[in-house]
């Protein structure tokens, strides 16, 4: 704003100077016309004015109410000589033709206010006090051709106050538009910094809100996650417990019983070929009910131990030919939740594989990178649509809607790629935890 109110104040002053010396010097053209009557061309081309005309013009500068306000005068020609001057040695000498000069033979009245002491080479340099330089083009008073341009010297103090006054005054009032310019900008600039503080505090008090809430959901989420991880690893101990009830209880009282069917000798009747067969049924039953809940003690084996042990249950269970690959080296101590939850995952893909799928080939998967660990179970079955197959059992299977809720207990999921006679892609994704690497 000081650079722009320097500008604004230097271009007002300087139009005003122009201005108001220009309207000087055509005022004083008119005058100096008025007082030189009947200007027609001179008796030859060196004294382009008449006489009369010299007579009037020396004795009006020299005698006249101009006498106390012209200091000089000079008359030149269009080449730049001085035909007549108030100083007689000026007569005859020749100058550059000035712009000014240039001017008047143009037609027009120009005017300059200077100091002539700082132009050495001006032959009224000696002068050396504030003058309003005149250029004014005589006419012939018939035809309007231009016979001479007349230059004289104007004292110009009063013009010098005037000007100096006018300076004062329009760089008092650009300073004062622009200061108050500047107090009204600094208020509003002031008034929006406050209210972008009160903003930005705003702003920070609500992401500190936000911060604490999220933080919060995070630990809600996490204490959630866990007491899901806990009920899933309560439900799987009561399951194994369970199963191991039903193979060494019931399953041995059976056994009994029906070795002591043999004993009494009734294995010739009838009915006791009925319960022997019924007690058979029953034994096989329980046997695969039993196997289907219990679970190998996985609380002290590593991710990649659990892996294989589930792979070879499995084949061990049901005869098959599994095959396991791409085992990544690093050692993954995974919590027990997170391994059972491969673990349940392997046992019902690699059982489906087989009993649904009737796949002849079975290979697990391993994968790690620095987000997640994955775990396939890749077959060349029958294959099925993944969106009619997503629901509980009835076998008492858990089902892909039982695998992706154990899954999604961990903050992982299940994907499925299969179509019917194309086999089947099934993959386990879980986080990766500090504890696991």
């Amino acid at each position: 704003m000081t650079m722009a109110a320097y500008s604004v104040g230097t271009w007002v002053t300087e139009r005003i100077e122009r201005g108001v010396v220009q309207n000087s010097g055509v005022s004083a053209a008119l005058y100096l016309e008025s007082l030189i009557p009947n200007q027609t061309r001179g008796p030859s081309e060196e004294m382009p004015l008449t006489t009369d005309a010299r007579l009037a013009l020396k004795k009006a500068f020299q005698e006249g109410i101009l006498s106390e306000r012209i200091v000089t005068y000079n008359l030149w020609s269009r080449t730049g000589e001085i035909i007549d001057s108030f100083q007689p040695s000026q007569r005859g000498q020749i100058y550059a033709v000035s712009e000014a000069l240039s001017l008047a033979w143009a037609g027009e009245v120009a005017a300059q206010y200077e100091t002539l002491e700082a132009q050495t080479d001006h032959p009224e340099a000696t002068v050396g006090i504030p003058l309003l330089e005149i250029y004014v083009p005589i006419r012939d008073a018939n035809t309007g051709e231009i016979l001479v341009v007349i230059e004289f010297y104007q004292r110009a103090e009063a013009l010098a106050e005037e000007l100096l006054t006018a300076r004062r005054d329009s760089w008092r009032l650009v300073s004062g538009i622009f200061g108050l310019s500047g107090a009204l900008l600094f208020i509003i600039v002031h008034a929006g910094s406050l209210l972008i503080a009160r903003q930005r505090k705003q702003l920070e008090s609500q992401l500190l809100e936000s911060k604490m809430l999220s933080e919060s959901n995070d630990s809600l989420r996490k204490r959630v996650a866990q007491a899901a991880q806990r009920t899933t690893a309560q439900s799987e101990k009561i399951m194994q417990r369970i199963g191991q009830d039903l193979h060494d209880g019931v399953a041995q009282h059976l056994s009994v019983a029906s070795l002591r069917l043999e004993g009494v000798g009734l294995d010739s009747s009838k009915d006791a070929e009925t319960v022997k067969n019924a007690l058979a049924n029953a034994m096989k039953e329980l046997r695969a009910i039993s196997r289907g809940l219990a679970l190998p003690d996985i609380s002290s084996l590593d991710l990649q131990s659990c892996i294989k042990q589930a792979v070879k249950d499995h084949n061990k269970s049901f005869n098959s030919d599994a095959k396991l690959r791409d085992v990544p080296s690093v050692k993954l101590n995974a919590n027990y939740a997170t391994k059972l939850c491969v673990y349940r995952f392997l046992q019902e893909s690699l059982s489906n594989a087989v009993r649904h799928a009737h796949a002849s080939k079975i290979v697990v998967e391993i994968g790690l990178n620095d987000y997640n660990i994955s775990v396939a179970v890749i077959d060349n079955g029958l294959g099925f649509d993944p969106r009619k197959n997503s629901g509980l059992r009835e076998d008492g299977g858990q089902g892909l809607l039982g695998l992706r809720d154990r899954a999604a207990t961990l903050s992982g999921e299940i994907s499925i790629t299969s179509n019917p006679d194309c086999g089947t892609n099934i993959r386990l994704r879980l986080p990766i935890l500090e504890e696991q690497i």
